[in-house]
């Protein structure tokens, strides 16, 4: 497959022709024959192709659809020695292609990041969940956009964090999106939620393998002191506070000495809080 040639009809403003290049490439990808001859680089160009792929996708229900059809690249079609490579040339391209997108085109975008997380969970655990490859694809996650990096776009991180609990349950319990639900009468809400919570302990000792601790661990260690004090707490209201992990009894306390960490930034802030309390004061007579 010539690499450049392809990438244009991946990102041709012509419909058909980014569907057949797309259908090619699924091929491609799943052909170990042909796939182990790719670079890294090579993926990356393809990945811009694809970008452009969804940039030219209007219409919400289209969109819809490519980011799965994308996704599922992760999931179906890419072999196993790529796996990782691939992932890093999805996010090495929506890092580097952020910043130019509009704010018309950033959800489609965003969809497609929480799609390309599920699938990959939904890779991990079509393999039990095995450690290696789980610890791998944590590695390049957080080597690539996992981190606190200035030249990495907070908003990307930010958004992961976001939809990393919702992505894991979503797999593990095969729940199905808000937007598919039914309408349930909100008398039945508390007794549902407690059937709901017994079918997924149920379903947490059935799949005791299902590594929480693994798939957290990314997230504790960016608790550190040294690290922005907004990650931290966007990590902590969106992931370690979590009611869903703590109600399965999932350990979400810190690591590496961060628990000692954060009580010292709350201590911190309290004292800020009181100084600021003593200098405001001016007395009743005042």
């Amino acid at each position: 497959m010539k690499t450049n040639a392809f990438v244009k009809q991946l990102a041709s403003n012509k419909r058909a022709t980014r569907e057949n290049a797309l259908s090619t490439l699924k091929k491609f990808l799943s052909s170990k024959e042909k796939a182990k001859k790719i670079q890294n680089l090579d993926l990356k160009k393809l990945w811009k192709g694809l970008f452009y792929t969804m940039w030219f996708c209007d219409r919400p229900r289209p969109q819809q659809r490519l980011a799965n059809e994308l996704a599922l690249l992760f999931s179906e079609d890419v072999v196993e020695e790529l796996f990782c490579e691939f992932v890093e040339s999805f996010w090495s391209i929506m890092i580097l292609e952020w910043r130019e997108l509009d704010k018309w085109r950033c959800d489609k975008f965003l969809m497609l990041m929480r799609y390309v997380i599920r699938e990959c969970f939904v890779r991990i655990q079509d393999s039990y969940w095995d450690l290696e490859k789980l610890r791998e694809y944590l590695e390049v996650m957080k080597r690539v956009i996992i981190k606190d990096d200035e030249k990495t776009p907070r908003a990307l991180t930010y958004h992961i964090i976001d939809v990393w609990v919702d992505e894991i349950e979503r797999v593990v319990f095969n729940d199905e999106e808000e937007g598919d639900k039914n309408e349930e009468v909100e008398d039945e809400d508390e007794e549902k939620e407690e059937i709901d919570l017994e079918r997924r302990k149920a379903i947490i000792k059935e799949k005791n393998n299902v590594p929480f601790d693994e798939l957290l661990a990314p997230f504790k260690e960016l608790c550190g002191k040294k690290n922005f004090e907004g990650l931290k707490k966007k990590i902590r209201m969106e992931i370690l506070e979590d009611e869903r992990l703590h109600a399965l009894g999932i350990d979400c306390s810190l690591i590496d000495g961060n628990d000692e960490v954060e009580e010292e930034d709350e201590e911190e802030a309290v004292e800020e809080e009181d100084e600021v309390e003593e200098e405001e004061w001016k007395g009743f007579g005042n």
